[in-house]
């Protein structure tokens, strides 16, 4: 966990038994989801892949295998992922091999609602726990976005290259622009429109939002996942009021979030 990261915030509210599984999925999908993106040749990628599909439908309780498979295994959330849930992940990094910049905020909703759906089914697998459709593809496109948008905070690899076409052809600039002080307004501006979709999308996926069988119980994956949209969505309110502050420190959580997060449990309860 990253020092002032969003997980390390939300894990201060879970017991040892509940972070184990979670800390491990979490690497595991870093592991992956970061290979397409790396500076390494498109063979590479492939490779490293590949590696991870085979890796995972290898005896998972083996001794060889990866440490965060083993953690997975030791944990006992190995179990409860099947395998097609956990390949997705690869299909889902293959797609983003040499993905082209999506043309508008419509586009890269559906494509960021089908990469956050993969995420968010395995954090909720791990407590057996489901929540509606409807609800999953605004969530999961509202996570994505907000990981998007986090990219621009200071000592962040910024995820320019990811906007789409129409938002840069609005501001008169290009990616690698934005990455220049110097168009500064024009990124500020971006990020308060991202923030803004970001808000509305979060807004209709927590509307009425259902986790069973496992809501209410206060415990387990499915209320660590509610926990970080809504801090998540937070966030987001904070970035779109403040855009200067949040490139120049970035993401920060104090006393008044955890607060909050307790107030959050607590009706969850």
């Amino acid at each position: 966990m990253q020092p002032g990261s969003l997980l390390e915030f939300t894990s201060r509210f879970l017991t040892a038994s509940q972070l184990e599984p979670l800390l491990a999925l979490y690497a595991l999908k870093q592991a992956i989801s970061t290979i397409p993106h790396s500076s390494t040749d498109d063979s590479v990628k492939w490779a490293k892949l590949k590696w991870w599909n085979d890796e995972l439908l290898a005896d998972p309780g083996a001794s060889s295998r990866h440490p965060v498979l083993r953690a997975l295994w030791q944990s006992g959330a190995r179990t409860q992922l099947k395998n097609t849930l956990l390949l997705q992940l690869i299909s889902d990094a293959i797609l983003q091999i040499d993905a082209a910049p999506d043309s508008d905020e419509n586009a890269m909703f559906e494509r960021f609602a089908a990469l956050g759906t993969t995420e968010i089914r395995l954090e909720l697998a791990l407590s057996n726990a489901e929540i509606n459709t409807q609800n999953m593809k605004f969530l999961a496109a509202a996570t994505r976005w907000f990981d998007l948008v986090s990219s621009f905070a200071a000592n962040h690899r910024s995820a320019s290259n990811r906007l789409p076409l129409n938002l840069l052809a609005k501001y008169n600039v290009s990616a690698a622009q934005l990455q220049q002080e110097l168009h500064r307004v024009e990124l500020a501006q971006i990020i308060a429109q991202l923030a803004e979709d970001g808000l509305d999308w979060f807004s209709k996926g927590m509307s009425n939002l259902e986790v069973s069988p496992e809501s209410g119980t206060g415990t387990g994956a499915g209320v660590h996942l509610q926990l970080r949209w809504a801090l998540e969505k937070r966030q987001l309110a904070r970035i779109r009021k403040d855009v200067d502050g949040f490139l120049d420190a970035g993401e920060r959580y104090g006393p008044a979030d955890a607060w909050f997060a307790w107030r959050f449990l607590r009706r969850l309860q």
